[in-house]
């Protein structure tokens, strides 16, 4: 009897025994291969950190549900890694315009997500590229050459001989 699991990130049935499980507090949930989750867990720690970071130049935690709408439709034109990339290089700015006397919460929201549309069409980041090594083995040849050349015409007359 085989029994399916629903993925967490797609929701394909897949099978038990076939599923790529994880333990989280206790439960198990079930993904359809590895190399998904993995690349879904770093889509996710990388959203994670964006947020993270925008909490750390508002100097608090952003409740309002329009910052998560805004940077949310921005990652649909940009990726979040080039978001965190731009909080990233410009946190010091971002901070320092962060502090400016808002009227609400809305308004600074709205002033901070106006910077960053403003800003990542010209921003230019280098993505982290990991380095492979690769090992090449390729077998040691020791040809030697036998013997001496023949020119064409010892090889004529041996052929000449044979008639």
């Amino acid at each position: 009897m085989t029994i399916l699991v629903k993925c967490k990130i797609c929701g394909n049935k897949v099978e038990r025994t076939e599923a790529y499980k994880v333990v989280v507090n206790g439960k198990n949930h079930y993904y359809c291969n590895e190399s998904e989750y993995k690349d879904w867990a770093s889509k996710k720690e990388i959203k994670d950190n964006t947020y993270n970071l925008i909490y750390d130049i508002f100097e608090r935690k952003v409740t309002n549900t329009i910052l998560f709408k805004e940077v949310g439709e921005l990652s649909d034109v940009y990726t979040y890694e080039k978001i965190f990339a731009y909080l990233k290089e410009n946190e010091t700015y971002l901070c320092g315009v962060m502090r400016k006397g808002f009227s609400s919460e809305y308004a600074q929201i709205r002033y901070f997500t106006v910077i960053l549309k403003n800003s990542l069409a010209d921003f230019q980041y280098e993505k982290e590229t990991q380095t492979k090594k690769i090992v090449v083995d390729i077998p040691e040849c020791k040809f030697s050459r036998k013997g001496k050349r023949k020119p064409l015409t010892e090889y004529e007359e041996e052929v000449g001989d044979l008639n």
